[in-house]
């Protein structure tokens, strides 16, 4: 197998596992608190778990090399992880991912301010599109009940927060930001943890939680930290694309809930305007 398939397998396998994660947090009818540490408190310890099995004695010096930048990607996917789950809860579910997966715009945007990175016309044109994508969807969240521009706004911020999250890995791209992965849902759970009510959950919960935080979640994250291993940053985003797709169908067949003519437009917006700039970043990556 070439590192190309190898690396469009991992990334893809990744993608389609956290798929069921706004299905799942839907299913749960405990506040968003309690979702987000028994979630977080899983997914951190599954991961940590893991990352001590495969570096054993070399745990400590592990996470002693993430340094500030550990920290600080840590952080970010904390904020992000909090703004994604309660934008789930207050808006739709395609609202929250056709906003969520602009992340990649939102990143362009920190890479040129921190890392000085250039900022091309293709990155200007796909910028202002998807920001007209997610205007559209806004504007849709009036008058449905599925949706609100409360929850727009919280998809917007973990958005930003990934966005952030991925500016500080490409600063310390020699360092592998797994451990910080379970530092971050760690840290979630920590911060969480004084307003939880676990207590407050039925059985079936705790099932759909644990099978999430304990399997989808960690695993799908780790195939998707490994996947740019072996391929480009815009096939990566091509293939991420895929939750934005399928996570709103399958809430729209297994719950009935309908996104609405305008979420649906702004979402074909955004997700045509990421599909073509990705794929133009290919075929140049291609060419040079």
């Amino acid at each position: 197998m070439t590192d190309q398939a190898k690396g469009l397998l991992l990334t893809a396998l990744g993608v389609l596992l956290v798929v069921p994660d706004s299905l799942f947090v839907r299913l749960v009818q405990a506040d968003i608190l309690t979702i987000i540490f028994c979630r977080a408190l899983f997914a951190g310890s599954m991961i940590l778990l893991g990352v001590t099995l495969f570096h054993r004695r070399g745990t400590i010096t592990t996470f002693r090399a993430l340094g500030p930048y550990g920290v600080m990607f840590a952080v970010f996917m904390s904020v992000g992880t909090f703004c994604f789950l309660a934008a789930v809860r207050n808006t739709s579910v395609a609202n929250a991912l056709f906003i969520v997966s602009t992340s990649p715009v939102f990143a362009a945007i920190a890479s040129r301010v921190v890392l000085g990175e250039p900022f091309t016309r293709r990155l200007l044109w796909t910028t202002i599109a998807a920001l007209f994508g997610i205007a559209v969807i806004t504007i849709g969240s009036v008058g449905n009940e599925h949706a609100s521009w409360k929850g727009d706004l919280l998809a917007i911020g973990a958005a930003a927060s990934l966005a952030c999250s991925f500016t500080t890995a490409r600063a310390f791209r020699h360092v592998s930001m797994v451990p910080a992965t379970a530092i971050g849902y760690l840290l979630t759970a920590a911060v969480s943890f004084p307003f939880a009510a676990p207590y407050s959950l039925m059985g079936i919960e705790w099932i759909y939680l644990a099978v999430l935080g304990v399997f989808f979640i960690p695993l799908g994250t780790s195939l998707m930290a490994m996947g740019p291993r072996y391929i480009t940053a815009p096939e990566v985003s091509l293939l991420l694309l895929l939750e934005a797709v399928l996570a709103p169908l399958l809430v729209w067949y297994v719950l009935a809930e309908y996104p609405g003519n305008w979420a649906l437009i702004g979402g074909a917006i955004v997700i045509g305007t990421l599909f073509i700039s990705n794929i133009v970043g290919l075929r140049r990556a291609k060419r040079s």
